[in-house]
């Protein structure tokens, strides 16, 4: 692959990664008109609108962590 089709490549890719996230955030924008009683809940339903829930399987596979050392 040449070096001009790398970059028409890479762009491509760029271009369909940020569509995606057109589609994502204005999806939780429909969303969220109806169920956020502020704009600030609006802002940042449509923030954390790429974001994927958690898991179980990720709850049960994270490790404890001591926050203060000093109580040890």
């Amino acid at each position: 692959m040449s070096s001009k089709q790398a970059d028409i490549y890479r762009e491509l890719q760029s271009c369909i990664q940020d569509d995606k996230m057109y589609w994502l955030k204005n999806d939780a924008k429909l969303r969220a008109v109806v169920t956020s009683k502020s704009y600030d809940e609006f802002k940042d339903y449509v923030a954390a609108a790429h974001l994927s829930p958690i898991t179980r399987k990720e709850m049960t596979e994270k490790k404890p962590v001591n926050w203060n050392k000093s109580m040890r």
